[in-house]
């Protein structure tokens, strides 16, 4: 199985081997007392040695994005040729109106715009590059950035001073 993580670690140079092992609390002694623990990020930590994952490391590019694609679906309920009324992508005429500039696309691969707001429960009138079916499903199709999760305790920050100042 093929995948890809993105990480913040120590700046590397291509062809370098990945080791990925599994993530877990474990206590370490500090002054010769237990009961401290850390992530085993942290390399005075010992592992438990359960290989997860191996490989290669492909670049290091500090532009690269994480996208994460989320799909509106909707039917259309009332079709015309190359125009149609879909509804259950929207419930608010305000949500019509936001996304009027995104491109849609159906499952049987025809593309189309959304004219405007059709009532007030969310329906939209839309039109298509070629005749639309009743059976169709209208998609639209929305990206989003994803951040790495950021573990405060593995950099030796405490987590109650970053989450004051984060805004949440």
């Amino acid at each position: 199985v093929w995948g890809f993580a993105s990480v913040y670690a120590r700046i590397l140079l291509t062809p370098a081997t990945v080791l990925m092992f599994r993530a877990h609390s474990v206590p370490r002694p500090k002054d010769g007392v237990f009961g401290e623990t850390l992530l085993d990020v942290n390399p005075k930590v010992a592992h438990d040695g359960a290989l997860v994952a191996s490989g290669t490391l492909s670049s290091v590019d500090p532009d690269r994005l994480l996208i994460k694609r989320i799909v509106l679906t909707g039917a259309p309920i009332s079709v015309s040729k190359r125009t149609a009324v879909v509804r259950h992508m929207f419930y608010r005429p305000e949500d019509v109106r936001w996304f009027k500039p995104v491109q849609l696309y159906t499952k049987h691969g025809m593309t189309g715009n959304i004219l405007d707001a059709h009532g007030t429960k969310g329906y939209m009138k839309c039109t298509f590059d070629g005749h639309i079916k009743n059976h169709d499903t209208v998609c639209m199709s929305l990206f989003k950035r994803q951040y790495p999760p950021f573990d405060a305790k593995a950099f030796g920050e405490d987590p109650s001073s970053i989450e004051a100042t984060s805004g949440y």
